[in-house]
């Protein structure tokens, strides 16, 4: 049941097609690859997320163009490390701490592994899924999203896929399912309940913490004018606080592409802790 790495399919009509890969370090960090979009692309940026807006304005003016690599193990990826430390890392990026320990390029402070907070790690919005990557084979541990099992909305737009930290003692609400895939149900924010694909770290990595992931679609707004095919990867927030309205809001890292000025869903739509009216959240410190 312990691989380490994965990749993430989506099924449809017969043909698979890639959407990430997630995978586990040897310290228990976990990485997530960026989407197989055919112009191997993405575009990168830091902003404030605003907890109290249903959508978010994804701004140009400060992107940072940067070309991927094609070859898997140097694909553009997100990390998010044991102590809370969240990355984009891979060729030509400006990524890591210097020599005090100050955060450089696409990093943020987010909450660390051994504390993991409600909702979900990270987030990846897909459009125009049939033009990205196809799987003819796959090496890794295949975690498969079969589009006549998903309760797609008629007039999807967009696959979004969630992935939910776990803590290791949670496995032991791991179950079988009728497949014989890993499935835990956990309770969304929202107040419902999810049925979760399990993925695990190898059994030597030093932490067992895992994944539940979830796929689910969007439907396009008669106002939307969104690119296809294009993708926004997203990880945690840090530096949770509420702003002078009394707002929550956060700083994050994305990843899209194509690069353009969109009205963009929020990747994580969840209040990860409870925080003061006029505090500021302790894990995003």
């Amino acid at each position: 049941m312990s691989h380490g790495k994965y990749t993430v399919l989506y099924e449809k009509a017969g043909v698979r097609y890639k959407l990430c890969k997630v995978w586990f370090g040897g310290d228990g960090s976990y990485y997530v690859s960026s989407p197989y979009h055919p112009a191997r692309k993405a575009v990168l940026l830091k902003m404030t997320v605003n907890y109290a807006r249903s959508e978010m304005l994804v701004p140009t003016e400060d992107l940072i163009d940067v070309a991927s690599a094609e070859d898997d193990e140097l694909r553009l990826k997100l990390a998010h490390h044991p102590d809370g430390f969240v990355q984009f890392s891979g060729s030509g990026i400006l990524s890591g701490k210097d020599e005090h320990g100050v955060i450089r390029g696409m990093g943020i402070r987010s909450w660390p592994l051994d504390a993991p907070m409600r909702g979900p790690a990270f987030g990846v919005t897909v459009r125009g899924i049939e033009q990205f990557a196809q799987a003819e084979r796959v090496r890794d541990a295949a975690v498969v999203f079969n589009d006549v099992d998903l309760t797609l909305l008629p007039d999807a737009d967009a696959l979004v896929l969630e992935g939910h930290y776990l803590p290791a003692l949670w496995r032991r609400f791991v179950r079988m399912d009728k497949n014989g895939e890993a499935v835990i149900s956990v309770l969304h924010p929202g107040g419902g309940v999810l049925t979760l694909k399990a993925i695990f770290p190898s059994e030597g990595c030093e932490r067992q913490g895992f994944f539940g992931l979830e796929l689910y679609s969007l439907a396009r707004e008669p106002d939307d004018d969104y690119a296809s095919p294009s993708f926004l990867l997203g990880g945690p927030t840090g530096n949770v606080r509420r702003n002078l309205q009394g707002e929550l809001i956060a700083e994050g890292i994305y990843a899209m592409f194509p690069r353009s000025t969109v009205q963009a869903r929020r990747v994580l739509d969840y209040v990860m802790n409870e925080i003061p009216p006029n505090g500021v959240a302790k894990s995003g410190s």
